[in-house]
């Protein structure tokens, strides 16, 4: 077990142990956000055909006067023109026979021919052509580009089966009525929310009991390709989950040189993978953009790495990366951050009042006016 790894080591760590995947073919309607797992090739040309980008005439370029003899919309198959002749043509329209150009429908029909309005055959995708490749998020173009290339039906990555596991004995469920020492379980909803947006399938566990006995039945009730705990992974005497792991897991590294986020582990429990994330909810979030998301859905980003001129001072963390929450914004040509809530890692609120946080080294704050590296969440 490597222990206060850096966060680049504590990638390094969890790609060794990747999460064994499958492919299904589903439906388009149902690819948005999923993982191509094959290249997909195009079925057809497209265009298909010679078609006009503009409402107007079809016309001979040499013409100087023509004669309207007809229309043509998309839809229909194409017709053909002689010298002198024009036939009027909508939007996506087949280019009659004879036809090299287009005249602008506000130019009038002995206008200006353009040919460059005829959008040619196969000048976007070739038959046969790979456009789409395994490792491809779908997004909306890549669906809509799917099916403009003939495909009705995807093969992708099936969608991991992850279970979420919060621990404490404080936790009740939202809805419920707070006793004294009580607070309200939160990590397992925003982390099921997270999986859903990096394409897995989140199984958000009932919270487990203080104790090594509860968790051990817990952890060997569960059937998935990845384990999420949340809480008990720190110092202390409740600490179960690092304990159980110690004792009867395997455990690949614990602690890692962030703040906030700094007591995660990673390991396998009877051979499933296993994150053990803090139970403070903006450690439990920012552990989860920065190691498990790239690990498990390294073609999703859930942050963008930018560059930001500080409007506020921020501290440093003694030999840790330091991710103080900031909100980015676009002033001029530049971006500028600036903090508006307390920064404790208890604090969820600074998760919202915020849309990134700064990526400073260890030891090392920063002044107003600075420049610094920060990740913008997407």
């Amino acid at each position: 077990m490597e222990t206060f790894v850096t966060i680049e080591r504590a990638l390094q760590i969890v790609r060794k142990t990747p999460i064994q995947s499958t492919t299904e073919t589903i439906s388009l309607d149902q690819g948005h956000n999923r993982i191509l797992s094959k290249d997909l090739q195009s079925k057809v040309d497209d265009p298909a055909f010679d078609n006009s980008a503009m409402d107007g005439w079809a016309v001979r370029s040499e013409d100087t006067t023509r004669v309207e003899i007809g229309v043509t919309t998309a839809g229909e198959a194409s017709s053909e023109i002689g010298e002198g002749e024009a036939i009027r043509i909508m939007t996506g329209a087949s280019i009659p026979k004879g036809a090299d150009a287009i005249v602008m429908v506000e130019d009038g029909i002995n206008g200006k021919a353009h040919t460059n309005f005829i959008r040619k055959r196969g000048e976007n995708l070739r038959q046969g052509e790979t456009t789409l490749t395994s490792g491809q998020v779908m997004t909306p173009a890549a669906i809509s580009l799917a099916a403009t290339m003939g495909h009705n039906t995807i093969p992708v990555r099936s969608r991991p089966k992850v279970v979420v596991i919060s621990t404490g004995d404080e936790l009740i469920s939202p809805g419920s009525e707070l006793k004294e020492g009580q607070i309200y379980e939160s990590n397992s909803y925003g982390l099921c929310a997270l999986l859903e947006k990096i394409g897995c399938k989140p199984i958000r566990h009932e919270v487990v009991e203080d104790t090594m006995d509860g968790l051990r039945n817990a952890l060997n009730s569960i059937d998935c390709d990845v384990i999420i705990t949340s809480g008990g992974v720190s110092m202390g005497d409740h600490d179960y989950v690092r304990k159980l792991m110690e004792e009867e897991g395997t455990i690949h590294f614990w602690k890692v040189a962030m703040r906030p986020g700094g007591p995660p582990l990673f390991g396998t429990w009877n051979g499933i993978p296993l994150f053990g994330l803090p139970g403070n909810p903006v450690s439990s979030h920012l552990v989860f953009s920065l190691l498990v998301a790239p690990w498990i859905s390294p073609e999703i980003q859930l942050a963008k790495e930018v560059k930001v001129r500080m409007k506020n001072q921020v501290k440093g963390a003694p030999s840790k990366v330091c991710l103080r929450r900031i909100q980015i914004s676009t002033v001029g040509d530049e971006l500028v951050a600036t903090t508006h809530t307390h920064q404790g890692s208890g604090n969820i609120h600074s998760m919202v009042a915020h849309n990134g946080v700064t990526y400073l080294p260890p030891d090392t704050g920063a002044d107003v006016g600075d420049t610094i590296q920060a990740l913008w969440f997407q």
